[in-house]
């Protein structure tokens, strides 16, 4: 599992496509959120991940979540999917969803409604992830720093893939809970 696999499932046409005419936005509106959300979802839940508390708390949302593998709106429980990103995004959520709403040419409400509905089957994603690479509790800050190029990962070229400079541009460096790259558009 990669990010570009996660990316293929979560910002395809189909699930673009379903996603934005249940809400009334532009499929290619509804990729774009995704494509530039997902590096943020992941580094917060690897953020997370780095106590025992919320590795114990993450891989219980990714067992809970192991069959939703495959994104249908019409099975889509969007009260779920919002109390998914609080646990993930905690108090940053509003200023994660603006600023994605400012890079992306949408609002913060269709933001919140398109990660809401992505989030269970990223979790379900995720989870087969670390099923199939037989990732324990305690590993899972790292497989999700594999994802985004770091924690533990080889690059085969020597360089940084696409994942390690998502991960870079959008790290949290002052734990303030927003990308660091983000904090210019907020202010």
């Amino acid at each position: 599992m990669d990010l570009n696999s996660i990316l293929g499932v979560l910002a395809a046409g189909s699930t673009a496509n379903q996603i934005g005419n249940q809400f009334n936005i532009e499929s290619n509106k509804v990729s774009s959120v995704i494509t530039a959300a997902l590096p943020t979802l992941i580094g917060a839940m690897q953020k997370n991940a780095s106590t025992e508390g919320g590795a114990n708390a993450l891989a219980k949302a990714l067992g809970d979540h192991s069959g939703d593998t495959n994104f249908n709106m019409g099975s889509v429980n969007l009260t779920d999917g919002n109390k998914i990103l609080g646990h993930i995004l905690g108090g940053s959520s509003n200023s994660i969803f603006s600023s994605l709403a400012k890079q992306t040419g949408t609002s913060s409400n269709q933001v919140s409604s398109i990660l809401a509905s992505i989030a269970p089957t990223l979790l379900g994603l995720l989870g087969k992830g670390q099923k199939s690479s037989n990732t324990s509790v305690s590993g899972l800050g790292g497989m999700l720093g594999a994802l985004l190029g770091g924690g533990g990962s080889s690059n085969s070229g020597g360089g940084m893939g696409m994942g390690g400079i998502l991960g870079a541009a959008l790290s949290d460096k002052n734990g303030n809970g927003t990308p660091d790259i983000l904090e210019g558009l907020l202010k």
